[in-house]
């Protein structure tokens, strides 16, 4: 088991691997005794009920979220148990409020959702963060299963120190991609900022540091 500055400097060893700016006063994480270990339920009801809302907000972007399209979700959301399990701004999507921003907020939330598949086993790595997912693959993973007990038998949670350790390494992506933002420079060894933003928050979300699913913080 990693102390939180073995795993910093497992980090560091990644970014210098990869060409990524760093510093080493960036502070370490939280150790795995503080950190909050969820069940493989909750992150999956999370995931679900976030490939769900990605899915209508799409809908709502090509201006296709008719009365019986929203119908659709609704009876999609009850397959899998999932109609108490909405955030604020999901329900936003849902209800037809909310405007281009709202909705293109929620798109990007694929990446989020790909960290809590990853958690959960179904996907096999989270890959340097230069490049948007698959998509199909990620509607794939849930849709493939006709209800939430069938998605279950997919799921093997990864252990916390797995969780921990990718949060450690996003931290520090994200301080080099804000960094780069902040001084008007592009991001490095061609990190993708919005990627990074999403994986941060779901990694933060996962590891207890923030329960705002819709608003996260994502300090550096």
């Amino acid at each position: 088991m990693k102390t939180p500055e073995q795993r910093k400097q497992a980090s560091i060893a990644i970014l210098q691997e990869h060409g990524v700016p760093y510093i080493d006063w960036l502070p370490v994480i939280e150790d795995a005794s503080e950190a909050r270990v969820r069940s493989a339920e909750e992150i999956a009801r999370r995931a679900i009920a976030c490939l769900i809302t990605i899915q209508a907000a799409f809908d709502r972007y090509n201006g296709e979220y008719t009365p019986s399209v929203a119908d659709k979700y609704q009876h999609i959301l009850a397959r899998y148990q999932l109609n108490d399990a909405l955030t604020a701004e999901e329900n936003t999507i849902y209800n037809g409020a909310g405007g281009e921003a709202e909705i293109t907020k929620m798109t990007w939330k694929y990446e989020a959702y790909w960290t809590l598949l990853w958690a959960l086993g179904i996907i096999p790595e989270l890959d340097y963060p230069a490049h948007t997912i698959d998509c199909e693959a990620a509607c794939q993973a849930v849709f493939d299963h006709q209800d939430f007990a069938s998605f279950m038998t997919t799921v093997r949670l990864r252990p916390i120190e797995d969780i921990l350790d990718q949060a450690d390494l996003i931290y520090r992506y994200h301080w080099a991609t804000r960094d780069a933002y902040l001084n008007g420079r592009e991001a490095p060894a061609g990190l993708d900022d919005d990627v990074i933003v999403e994986r941060h928050a779901a990694l933060n979300w996962l590891i207890g540091v923030d329960d705002d699913w819709d608003n996260p913080d994502t300090s550096t």
